[in-house]
């Protein structure tokens, strides 16, 4: 089975040497977009465009308009481009006659099927995959690690004439989060407000920060012992109507992270060391967060936090008690653990 890395697909567009077809899936919804519309630029002539490029909603077209699309001859140009949105590709697996249409399709034209919210499986759709093959790739676009993210920003901050140095960056990225779609909103808006050199006080200022990244100040001033920040933090995201379990659940993975950490430390190895073991692509800054922490904590303490929170989520989903109040409830239990 053959699935195109995204530095693959780059050199496609860049070289202008497109397959037949392409099928964009994953679970990065900013990276799929961008590189279904990068291919469809790069597929036919700006002056030919209102004539050879077709759009679809796969839940819209039937495979007669689409096979009609395909097989009609580009106007003034040497191909056509058909983007499709969420077509079901899945349930077409087993379709012979759709697996032999899309193993024999014309020269002149680029398919492309965008899986923005419709998934696609390329390891569970062998059949169809094979007869993809035959045509074009696919591509399977996922979150990238954490040397890419870093990358993009230092791309997007320098096209905006602007400057952010390394640590300042990383500072960034664990306040928004790794949503690239939502990086690039914020990315936008902090270089228009700092409109030079970006500092931490910039993004203080301007910046939402993601659930994992309050929920994480609040464990920091947990593990601090300051409860008027972490009370305070809790409150915040009550206003924001944070639902009470994505907050426990957001303050859980923290805390599974202060776990991890500790006991990497403990056994002679980085903090950093869990990430070969558990999947924290482009998170690993989180494992550098949570081995600060853990040293101001100990086993029978982190242990304890553990409890409260699993406490806390049997109340949740089985008591009639006010959510706020489970959580506040929570969040003292945890700041009595440091006293």
């Amino acid at each position: 089975m053959s699935i195109i890395t995204q530095a693959q697909l780059q050199q496609h567009i860049k070289d202008n040497a497109l397959a037949r077809l392409y099928v964009i899936c994953g679970g990065e919804a900013y990276l799929k977009q961008h590189f279904a519309r990068q291919l469809a630029h790069a597929a036919v002539d700006e002056t030919a465009r209102d004539f050879n490029f077709h759009r679809f909603e796969g839940k819209d077209v039937s495979l007669n308009d689409l096979a009609q699309a395909v097989e009609a001859v580009p106007w003034g140009s040497e191909r056509s481009c058909i983007l499709v949105r969420d077509f079901a590709l899945d349930s077409y697996d087993k379709d012979d006659d759709f697996a032999a249409w899309l193993a024999d399709l014309p020269e002149h034209c680029v398919l492309i099927f965008w899986q923005d919210t419709v998934e696609f499986k390329p390891k569970k759709s062998k059949t169809l995959t094979a007869a993809i093959n035959k045509s074009g790739h696919v591509a399977e676009l996922n979150a990238p690690d954490s040397a890419s993210i870093l990358k993009l920003v230092a791309a997007g901050v320098k096209a905006r004439n602007c400057n952010i140095d390394r640590q300042t960056a990383d500072y960034f990225i664990q306040c928004v989060g790794g949503d690239l779609n939502l990086l690039q909103n914020e990315l936008a808006k902090l270089c228009a407000f700092a409109n030079g050199e970006i500092t931490r006080a910039h993004i203080d200022e301007i910046c939402v920060k993601s659930v994992d990244a309050k929920s994480f100040d609040m464990v920091k001033a947990v593990a601090a012992g300051n409860g008027t920040v972490a009370l305070r933090l809790l409150d915040e995201l009550f206003t924001q109507k944070i639902a009470p379990q994505l907050l426990l659940g957001s303050l859980v993975a923290n805390y599974v992270d202060l776990y991890r950490a500790w006991a990497a430390m403990n056994s002679g190895k980085s903090a950093e060391a869990p990430a070969q073991l558990f999947d924290y692509k482009g998170k690993t800054f989180r494992l550098q967060n949570a081995g600060r922490m853990a040293q101001r904590m100990t086993y029978a303490q982190i242990r304890r936090s553990l409890d409260i929170l699993d406490q806390a989520d049997r109340r949740l989903k089985s008591s009639a008690m006010d959510n706020r109040l489970v959580m506040e409830q929570c969040v003292i239990g945890l700041l009595s653990v440091r006293t």
